[in-house]
């Protein structure tokens, strides 16, 4: 029996026919996640081997739209995060300006444009928070690695201060 799969728009690339993606779904009859490796058109005419996706949209995701979907490799995984760098790297870090230069008048002009608008307070949150939005998307594994990092750093840190001030 062919796959029948659901996902969220917001799952979705900007353009999400523009080729192959990465995307997370759901196998309706068994309900396990997974991610793929796949093509997805609105037209199962443009895939090769398409199988039904249901894209589930609005602010509830109460709003069903049918796509079609060319699974060309499932579970995709993360690459691995080489945990001994990210956190010689957090060492390194942890003292220096945080500062980042990206010398460039093209972003620092669409930044200003949109601390200007309204969209952001600052260019400097503008900044941070595409960066964050991307990295969030591109590379969540590396993501989750950095906070567990970062939760034990502040846990460990924490403890010794209340261990100091106890003697």
């Amino acid at each position: 029996m062919p796959g029948t799969y659901v996902t969220s728009e917001t799952n979705l690339p900007p353009d999400p026919e523009d080729g192959e993606i990465r995307l997370q779904v759901t196998d309706q009859h068994t309900k396990e996640i997974f991610d793929t490796r796949a093509r997805v058109s609105r037209d199962p005419e443009s895939l090769s081997d398409p199988e039904p996706l249901t894209v589930l949209k609005g602010p509830h995701e109460n709003v069903e739209e049918r796509w079609y979907i060319d699974v060309i490799e499932a579970d995709v995984e993360e690459p691995d995060v080489d945990v001994d760098l990210l956190e010689s790297i957090m060492e390194e870090t942890a003292d220096q300006s945080t500062v980042i230069n990206t010398r460039s008048a093209e972003v620092k002009t669409i930044l200003l444009y949109l601390e200007r608008t309204g969209e952001f307070d600052s260019v400097s949150e503008a900044s941070r928070r595409l960066m964050l939005d991307h990295l969030a998307e591109e590379y969540p594994a590396l993501l989750e690695a950095y906070v567990d990092r970062k939760v034990e750093r502040d846990r460990a840190g924490l403890r010794s201060a209340l261990t100091d001030a106890e003697e």
